[in-house]
């Protein structure tokens, strides 16, 4: 079961740094660490593919003062949100489709909306919110995850503790493969569950 410091100690390894017991000790690995773990889980989780376990929907609350122009609503933003996925009446159907995270067309399977500040604006009320959520639970990540946020931490520790420029890029790469083969396993997943009915079976019917 992954942890913060194991995944920090794949990141280290990667690089041939030492190891660490703790976040809170006093090394420069352990610093460095801290100074980026959080940063690269958060922009892994908003520009990687919707992973199934950040994702989460919640009915949104309604907010009033809010100047809202051509919208008829405001909502709250969940504080936990990372990056929209669609938003939708409570009990709709979800789409599938994800969405951009400032301003929805009506074509793009969900109902339009505007990220504004910390609100969400809509013509839709009650409005349901399908997103990626941050995630804090290491023992949450599924392995090819963590083996590609291992990666994406040491590009990031590469030069802070190598000064080798050779060596981030080479973590990048790294990063960047293991990143779609998780994106592909996801992918494969989803259709693997998907109501999709092949011509065989539609003759069949």
């Amino acid at each position: 079961m992954a942890s913060t410091v194991s995944i920090c100690n794949l990141a280290l390894g990667h690089l041939g740094a030492d190891k660490i017991d703790a976040l809170t000790e006093a090394s420069t690995e352990a610093r460095a660490c801290n100074r980026f773990y959080g940063q690269t889980l958060d922009a892994l989780l908003a520009a990687g593919p919707p992973w199934r376990f950040a994702r989460h929907e919640a009915v949104l609350a309604e907010v009033t003062g809010v100047s809202v122009g051509r919208w008829a609503h405001a909502y709250a933003l969940p504080v936990d949100l990372i990056r929209v996925r669609e938003v939708r009446p409570p009990n709709g159907p979800l789409s599938g489709v994800m969405l951009p995270g400032d301003l929805t067309a009506d074509d793009a399977g969900g109902s339009p909306y505007e990220l504004f500040g910390d609100w969400l604006l809509s013509d839709l009320s009650p409005a349901t919110l399908s997103y990626i959520r941050r995630v804090d639970d290491p023992s949450k990540f599924p392995p090819l995850f963590v083996e590609t946020l291992s990666w994406h931490l040491a590009a990031r520790l590469a030069m802070p503790l190598t000064r080798d420029a050779g060596q981030r890029q080479a973590a990048f790469q790294m990063a960047l493969q293991t990143q779609a083969a998780a994106s592909a396993t996801e992918a494969n997943d989803e259709w693997s569950g998907s109501s999709f009915v092949s011509d065989y079976e539609q003759v069949r019917a």
